[in-house]
């Protein structure tokens, strides 16, 4: 296979270098409480706040006093699949 030139990356080596930063190396990077973990958890938060921001910015939805009124920890269960492992976890955000 051929490898992928640096450019045609959407991720610098700075960033890699920067996430992996402080972090133990191998397997436990793709684990749950790893790095893939800590990515899933920051997306799922920041693509459920986004939606929420859709949904509350709909004329329907301002005209009816709906509005954002904190956030609260949820669990939700995300499974975890990769060649080295397979795991089924859970992550707790801090949702809207």
């Amino acid at each position: 296979m051929a490898r992928r030139k640096q450019s045609d990356s959407v991720f610098s080596d700075e960033l890699i270098d920067q996430l992996l930063e402080g972090r133990e190396h191998g397997a436990h990077l793709l684990g749950s409480d790893g790095l893939v973990g800590d990515l899933k958890k920051r997306l799922a938060e920041r693509m459920l706040a986004a939606e929420m921001d859709v949904h509350l910015g709909d004329d329907e939805q301002q005209s009816a006093g709906n509005h954002r009124n904190g956030f609260s920890p949820k669990t939700v269960t995300m499974a975890a699949w990769c060649w080295i492992f397979r795991e089924i976890a859970t992550a707790n955000l801090i949702l809207p």
